[in-house]
């Protein structure tokens, strides 16, 4: 058994150890506790199995420096689930890690979220003027996106992660990533339409859709009208 299923299999019988049942109760705790010798396993690595990251990529992603939209769209993806992000040079990818039972579906959250921007921000430069500069449509379509965010972000409640947790992430990101170095986004640059194109997104943004569970237990996150 690898060691990655022996602390999924801990975790399973200390998660029976809480059972109504005494007897059942005992022997899972028991047997827990018995992996954990055999195996070495201390409570610091338990706790840090629970920690796991997934990855999100979306197609036409800078994979040097991403566009400022990019960066919020997965900011605003950490503070909904309560994970962090890692942005993956040379691949154009986030990684959300923290919690499993959260950094999974805050990954699947940001592709679908990001796919649905991704098709509205094309369809603005579509739309533009086919005389107008093309380095003026893209500044355009990108304030078009933060627009699009603004509003979608307003939707989503933040998820307050206790002091003990983030921790305990950034515990599990130094042993697994090492040092990290902060990537600077590539800002919208401010054109004439601008303004307008914010708010051509923010409108774009009440009709952004996705239901999927934020976390065992909880009700799901819905964001759009559905």
């Amino acid at each position: 058994m690898s060691q990655k299923n022996v602390m999924a299999r801990i975790r399973k019988l200390l998660a029976l150890s809480k059972s109504g049942n005494p007897h059942e109760a005992a022997v899972a705790l028991e047997r827990a506790q018995q992996l954990m010798r055999e195996h070495a396993i201390g409570e610091d690595d338990l706790e840090l199995s629970g920690i796991g990251a997934f990855r999100s990529h979306l197609p036409g992603m800078a994979k040097l420096r991403p566009a400022q939209w990019q960066g919020l769209l997965a900011g605003m993806i950490c503070r909904t689930f309560g994970v962090r992000a890692m942005f993956v040079v040379g691949e154009g990818a986030f990684r959300f890690y923290g919690r499993i039972e959260r950094a999974e579906p805050a990954a699947y959250t940001h592709a679908v979220l990001g796919r649905q921007l991704r098709e509205a921000r094309a369809d603005f430069l579509r739309n533009q003027n086919k005389r107008i500069k093309r380095t003026t449509k893209i500044a355009r379509a990108d304030s078009f996106a933060e627009g699009w965010i603004y509003v979608v972000r307003s939707k989503a409640q933040a998820l307050s992660i206790p002091a003990t947790e983030m921790q305990l992430i950034e515990t599990w990101a130094a042993r697994e990533c090492g040092k990290m170095d902060t990537v600077k986004t590539r800002e919208a640059r401010d054109v004439r339409g601008s303004g307008g194109a914010f708010m051509s997104g923010a409108i774009a943004g009440q009709s952004a859709q996705l239901h999927t569970p934020m976390r065992a237990g909880q009700q799901p996150l819905a964001l759009g009208r559905g």
